[in-house]
């Protein structure tokens, strides 16, 4: 029988001014990290004065929770969740008509034990990184490119400013949010392969799932991009060697870290581009054992 155990867990808000936007779970059988992005609109739908990009989070969290059970698909679950989250923006919204882009979304990765096999979903950029008992090592991701890209989109945009702190806010550029707003609108759609939870149903048919197969026991961390970035995106460890760091170091310094980085060493963002200061940061360190064995 395949059993799960949390090691360590972590969330870091990127900013102490608004709300942290990812979240993280667990059960008996799976446990996942969700990280929300909100809507490029002037005003909130769901979430008010606080951040829709974190009701949803938390929303996706506990349905997650309350609706992961031997023998339900997660196919079904994401529709479900997909499906409430649609009713409740609606009637938050009332009779307001929402544009997409300023729809709340959020990616998710997920490791789940069913039956005899371990399977691990997503949506969206977040990562999982899994070593085996004989070392091999894999990395799991609905948008594996997604941190590439956004190092060089970065890397241009602040040598074109002059550092990051002179980047230009959304609000403040009207042909920065009009693109931001085009490219969003777009998400959840057939005029995108950008997929995630959110108010679109549809989305659990465009799940990335991928079965785990290597030696027990298996040691694994699940990051939203914003933690994932120690590995993806500055480079300072290798996967292998992130797991290992995660696991004999504790999460909590490897966020001090990662926090130390963006505040002190990189400020500007000149040796590790990025598109803000700091993002949220979130990271579960979990094993997978065979306990027949």
């Amino acid at each position: 029988m395949l059993t799960l155990s949390i090691i360590d867990s972590l969330s870091l808000p990127g900013s102490e001014r608004r709300p942290n936007e990812d979240q993280m779970g667990w059960t008996a059988q799976c446990a996942f990290v969700i990280d929300g992005a909100t809507g490029l609109g002037p005003d909130f739908v769901v979430g008010r004065h606080d951040s829709d990009a974190a009701w949803l989070a938390t929303f996706a969290k506990v349905h997650f929770e309350e609706m992961i059970a031997p023998g339900r698909s997660m196919a079904d679950v994401v529709r479900s969740t997909n499906a409430l989250a649609r009713r409740i923006i609606a009637f938050a919204a009332k009779e307001r008509e929402i544009p997409a882009w300023n729809l709340p979304i959020a990616g998710f990765q997920m490791i789940r034990i069913e039956n005899s096999a371990i399977v691990t979903y997503g949506l969206g950029d977040c990562t999982l990184i899994v070593c085996d008992g004989n070392g091999e090592t894999a990395i799991h991701s609905a948008m594996p490119d997604n941190a590439a890209h956004e190092r060089e989109a970065a890397r241009r945009v602040i040598e074109e400013a002059g550092g990051l702190d002179k980047l230009p806010r959304l609000i403040d550029d009207p042909a920065l949010l009009a693109r931001e707003r085009a490219l969003r609108g777009k998400f959840n759609s057939s005029a995108s392969n950008v997929w995630t939870l959110g108010s679109t149903s549809e989305a659990a048919d465009h799940l990335v799932t991928a079965r785990l197969d290597g030696e027990m026991p298996l040691t694994g961390l699940l990051c939203t991009d914003g933690f994932a970035a120690l590995s993806a995106g500055y480079g300072i460890y290798e996967p292998r060697d992130f797991v290992a760091a995660a696991r004999r170091d504790g999460l909590k310094r490897l966020g001090a870290r990662l926090r130390d980085i963006e505040r002190h060493e990189d400020p500007d963002g000149r040796i590790y581009p990025r598109m803000k200061p700091s993002d949220d940061a979130t990271a579960v360190l979990f094993e997978i054992r065979d306990a027949s064995e």
